[in-house]
């Protein structure tokens, strides 16, 4: 082999590992986006169980004041009937 063989064939070697270099960069730049947008959708994910868990809360203490109104409602329902029985 002669010099300028060797040489092309360096070359050569060199481009394809410069190649390799640029192409696992670009894969590391993809994976890197991807996980900020991982994190950005666990964040997201992260505020919306948040938000159900606050609806979830308001839901049962709206129905607990609605059975509190109810029961109330109920005892004055007794009380009238109680009143009128007696009125009679």
């Amino acid at each position: 082999m002669t010099f300028d063989e060797i040489q092309r064939t360096l070359e050569q070697m060199l481009a394809v590992q410069r190649e390799l270099q640029e192409s696992q960069l670009r894969q590391r730049q993809e994976i890197d986006q991807l996980l900020v947008y991982h994190d950005q959708l666990l964040a997201y994910q992260q505020n919306q169980q948040r938000l159900v868990d606050r609806l979830i809360g308001y839901s049962l203490s709206n129905e607990s004041d609605h059975l509190d109104l109810e029961e109330r409602m109920n005892a004055l329902e007794r009380r009238i009937r109680r009143i009128e029985a007696d009125d009679n």
